[in-house]
This record gives structure tokens, sequence and C-alpha cells, in this order.
């Protein structure tokens, strides 16, 4: 029973749609006689106003004026004032060498207990820590805690 039940649903469905589709499309396209029974009020070709000739065209458009094209654009006019030098500012660099990881776990927990960001440069076979300061009383703090680890730092003096 259940055989002959999947063999005939797939056909039956595709039956039905098919029916209801036809159906639908005679319906949709049926022809309302009443349209083409009458002319519709198309202008005839002796009742249109005649056509400009080209010079015409021309100088009608030749005497129409216009202010100009604006660019769909904002424009912003930006003044920079160079005579005045640029300000110098002093930052101070705090360099450590090359380290082993146990000097490196405490130089890492070191500038989180400062709360001092930094960063580590890798080259090769070559690591330096980098850290940029105003605050030099901040890092010869640092300094002192780091030779507590017999960690070698040094602070640079860096004017821009």
């Amino acid at each position: 029973m259940h055989s002959i039940l999947a063999k005939w649903l797939f056909p039956a469905i595709f039956v039905g749609v098919a029916f209801f589709l036809v159906l639908f499309l005679v319906q949709v396209n049926q022809n309302d006689a009443s349209i083409y029974a009458d002319k519709a009020d198309i202008p005839q070709a002796k009742d249109l106003p005649s056509i400009p000739s080209k010079e015409k065209w021309i100088e009608r458009f030749s005497e129409h004026e216009d202010e100009g094209y604006f660019y769909p654009v904002t424009e912003i006019f930006v003044e920079v004032d160079l005579k005045d030098p640029p300000k110098t500012t002093t930052i101070y660099q705090l360099k450590a060498g090359e380290l082993d990881p146990y000097q490196l776990f405490c130089l890492k927990e070191v500038l989180k207990k400062e709360k001092v960001k930094y960063l580590f440069e890798h080259k090769k076979d070559d690591m330096k820590l980098i850290i940029y300061s105003k605050n030099l009383k901040q890092l010869k703090n640092i300094v002192k805690k780091l030779k507590n680890y017999a960690i070698n730092a040094n602070i640079i003096k860096i004017t821009r």
C-alpha cells in the first residue's frame, strides 16, 4: 500500500499544479473585446503640431540663460598657519636589553603594577622593550624596581 501511494503521489501533485497553472493563465490572459471594438482617441498626423526645424530648436536653448553649473560636492577651505614653529615636546624612552624568560616575566609584572603601556619589538634574535612616557619620575621608579630583578634598563631623553 505504501509503495503504491508513494509511486502515484508525485505525479498526482504535478498534474494538479499544472492544471491550476493553465487555468490561471487562461483566466488572466482573456482579451477584453470592448478595448478593441472602438478606436482609441489617437491623434492623426494631420492634427499634430508642426515640428520645429533644427535651427529653431538650437535657438531656443541658446536663448535660455543658466546661472552656471554647481558641483554636487561640499567644498571646504582650510587655512594652515605655518608662521608659528611647531611646539617641541620632550618624551622619555625606557629601553631594556636582552632578557631571559624569567626577567621578561618580572618586567611585565612590574609594568602591569605601574599601569604603563609598553611595546615589545622583536627582530630575529633581538628583543627590545620600548616605553614612551612624559613622566620621568615614574620611569626612574620603574628602573629602580627592575634593578631588584637584575634587569638593566636605560632612560633616553627624546625631544621632538
